[in-house]
């Protein structure tokens, strides 16, 4: 997903103390937790590296329950009941990206009636000298008690001649260390990095028609990170569910050692079936959202149940760090899809997936996902869903 290169100060900085959660730790603090190591299979869990693996913790908030916002048009209060088990939906840990704001991240936490354990965020991506310190973003997240899912660039945007060949021969490990190092020292030693997000989708300046080159260039990114001392990173292998311009995703796989998560995005997008037409009739409406599902975000080559497949043969626990509704500009996304949140619902739900991790992106980007403001039918049935 596209967000801006280099988020504004009032994004950056908002909720200054992480959205009324407490005092702010000092910079390399640790901050207390309650462990509950957890099986990949729909229970409630965080996430750390430890060593090559990944453990599965909680942080401790520390804090009262968060309580639902009073019922208002823009955040409906739950009725149906959804046709799954949605206690097992509820355990899977919860995120959202919301705007790298931890008072957005709180209001969004308000609306759905339960605390949030893992913020998507993004650093900025224009330089290199951006890149390797982040602490502008970071300092606003000092004793929040989510764990940051950070995207992590593998390149520059505002420098082309940077490249994925340079990167694999170590010209740029001092940046990532230098990034680690601010991490662990803003007291995150134990943020998910999604290293290289979304490499398969066209427009990505870290896409590449050379497999070898570009994972020899994520182990070193990688073993960067790790020389950090102190830290616990989890690394997120992240590609996007549809079609790839580079050729297959799998040919970029950079092996088990360096990764902890398979991550998938899986927004409600299917070329070729959507757009539902104006006036549609109910049926139709099910009929193409169905489709959507099967033929592509599920069911297609590379839909959901494969990269679930993939993940489980790699011993690794998936994660969905971007999901969402899309009334997208170019017609392509389902819009209002209340049944497309049951069937994320159900596949995190199913242990067989293996889901560690979701969030949704609650932000407007080329077209609307917001549940807050753009899905009240949805919105509906997602609170009725992961507000347990």
């Amino acid at each position: 997903m596209t967000v801006p290169a280099r988020p504004t100060e009032e994004t950056a900085h908002a909720g200054g103390d992480g959205g009324g959660t407490g005092r702010r730790a000092a910079p390399g603090e640790p901050r207390p937790r309650r462990r509950a190591v957890l099986a990949a299979a729909g229970a409630v869990v965080g996430i750390v590296a430890a060593g090559g693996g990944a453990a599965l913790v909680l942080r401790d908030r520390g804090e009262e329950p968060v309580q639902p916002a009073p019922a208002s048009p823009s955040s409906p209060a739950p009725e149906a009941e959804p046709s799954l088990d949605a206690s097992r939906a509820a355990a899977v840990t919860l995120g959202v990206f919301r705007d790298n704001s931890p008072s957005e991240t709180e209001a969004y936490a308000q609306w759905l009636g339960r605390a949030v354990d893992v913020a998507v965020v993004f650093g900025a991506r224009d330089t290199w000298d951006h890149i390797a310190d982040p602490r502008y973003l970071l300092e606003s997240w000092r004793g929040a008690p989510q764990r940051l899912s950070v995207g992590l660039p593998m390149l520059p945007v505002d420098d082309e001649s940077a490249t994925i060949e340079e990167g694999a021969g170590g010209e740029y490990d001092d940046v990532f260390r230098q990034f680690g190092q601010a991490l662990v020292e803003e007291g995150q030693e134990d943020a998910v990095l999604r290293v290289g997000w979304e490499f398969n989708i066209a427009g990505s300046r870290w896409a590449s028609d050379d497999p070898q080159a570009w994972i020899a260039y994520f182990r070193r990114i990688v073993g960067a990170l790790r020389s950090v001392e102190g830290q616990r990173f989890a690394i997120d292998w992240n590609v996007n569910n549809g079609p790839s311009p580079i050729g297959d995703p799998v040919d970029y796989y950079p092996g088990d050692d360096v990764v902890d998560f398979v991550g998938v995005d899986a927004y409600d997008v299917a070329g070729g079936v959507y757009p539902v037409p104006d006036g549609a009739s109910p049926e139709l409406d099910q009929r193409l959202h169905e489709r959507a599902w099967e033929q592509a975000i599920y069911g297609g080559q590379r839909g959901l149940a494969f990269w679930a497949t993939f993940a489980g043969e790699h011993g690794k626990p998936l994660s969905l760090p971007e999901w969402g509704l899309w009334d997208k500009t170019d017609g392509t996304g389902g819009g209002e899809n209340p049944w497309y949140v049951e069937k994320m619902a159900e596949f995190m739900a199913d242990p067989s997936n293996g889901v560690g991790y979701h969030a949704y992106f609650e932000h407007d980007d080329q077209g609307t996902h917001r549940l807050m403001t753009g899905f009240p039918e949805s919105a509906q049935v997602f609170r009725s869903i992961f507000s347990s």
